[in-house]
């Protein structure tokens, strides 16, 4: 079995990533430069042979901060190994959306979310509802094409305003059914931190 570590991801969140995840920061160009810098360097290695394979890896990690920047991410998780040695290529952002129509007052979340993903696969996760959505798709790295996985989850954030988005993303995806129930598990690990009591009153 792979090691699992109960992970905050912010506030209202934790999450047990299997095997070894680490956070990259958001919304701090300088701390996640240093971060990729240092995953790369550790990972890749300095050996002048392998200085095409940090650039590329570099810039993959660069243009997926990007991407989670630019959008309502809060979170973004990389997996380096599934075991001990055993490396397991994948990532997962988390976001904020608002519901594609909001929901009536007392409305059945379940029911709600049902109709504004019908075309989702249905799953019934420990924190409550949620929908999920996959695709296999062939992607290009360093000229040799592979499968990857992308999944998205969405599910009522607590009160029920908002949604939230979990893309996982997973490169060289050789058995995706299996990574599929990994990941389908690992989002059901996920639970809201209760809300910090309001402080007294002249506190």
């Amino acid at each position: 079995m792979s090691e699992t570590r109960l992970t905050s991801l912010d506030d209202e969140l934790t999450i047990v990533f299997p095997g070894t995840w680490v956070m990259v920061p958001l919304h701090d160009d300088e701390a996640a430069a240093r971060r990729i810098q240092r995953l790369v360097t550790e990972r890749v290695g300095r050996a002048d042979r392998l200085a095409r394979v940090r650039r590329t890896a570099k810039t993959e990690l660069e243009r997926l901060v990007a991407m989670a920047n630019d959008s309502t991410a809060f979170a973004l998780a990389l997996s380096l190994e599934i075991l001990p040695g055993v490396p397991f290529p994948a990532s997962l952002v988390l976001s904020r959306e608002e519901w594609p129509t909001a929901p009536e007052e007392d409305a059945d979340l379940a029911v709600h979310l049902a109709r504004s993903f019908p075309d989702d696969d249905a799953l019934d996760l420990s924190i409550g509802p949620a929908r999920r959505r996959s695709q296999v798709r062939q992607t290009t790295y360093d000229e040799e094409s592979s499968p990857e996985l992308v999944a998205d989850y969405r599910f009522p954030a607590p009160g029920g305003e908002r949604l939230i988005h979990a893309r996982v993303n997973a490169p060289m995806a050789t058995a995706p059914d299996l990574y599929l129930e990994l990941f389908d598990a690992m989002i059901d690990s996920i639970s809201f931190r209760a809300p910090l009591p309001e402080p007294a009153a002249g506190r």
